[in-house]
């Protein structure tokens, strides 16, 4: 049978694909110099994180979902590092604040994908990726004399993915 690989998705599946059209976009937008559009794409991909998880809860994910899911977190996060440096926070330390959160992200999502958890342990990172490509927008518009700054939040996200906090599911 023609394309058995996505008969085995469910329609939670289906939302978690729209998120990550949303954040290859939001590289795509970033990239063009329309940080608004790359911005709100970001956050899209947070909405539908939340509601293809609720979804899949309630109704049973694919079994491919949880992996599909991971990735487009992963590319969340990358996505909120390209907007940083398209929206100027940029040097060194933003090179090694977006590694960072990239290396948090992968060792984040890993850890949560191998050992089921009833809540979270370190700040999910699409809230990551959503929180601080907020705080980088708004230095963008309403600081820009100091966004270079900014990559401070970057390094705070990146600790945050990987703390031993504990959150709940909701």
């Amino acid at each position: 049978m023609l394309f058995n690989q996505l008969r085995t998705l469910r329609f939670p599946d289906i939302l978690t694909l729209v998120g990550l059209l949303c954040v290859s976009f939001s590289v795509y937008f970033s990239f063009k110099g329309f940080l608004v559009i790359a911005y709100f794409l970001i956050l899209t991909q947070f909405l539908l994180d939340y509601f293809d998880g609720k979804l899949a809860r309630a109704i049973g994910g694919g079994v491919l979902g949880v992996y599909l899911d991971s990735f487009t977190d992963f590319m969340a996060v990358s996505a909120s590092v390209v907007f940083g440096w398209f929206v100027g926070i940029n040097g060194i330390a933003m090179l090694i604040a977006g590694f960072l959160n990239i290396g948090a992200a992968s060792i984040r999502l890993a850890y949560f994908t191998a050992y089921k958890q009833k809540g979270f342990t370190g700040i999910p990172t699409v809230l990551a990726a959503s929180a601080v490509s907020t705080i980088a927008l708004l230095g963008y518009l309403f600081a820009k004399e100091y966004l270079v700054w900014f990559v401070i939040f970057y390094f705070v996200s990146a600790v945050a993915m990987i703390s031993d906090l504990k959150l709940k599911k909701i």
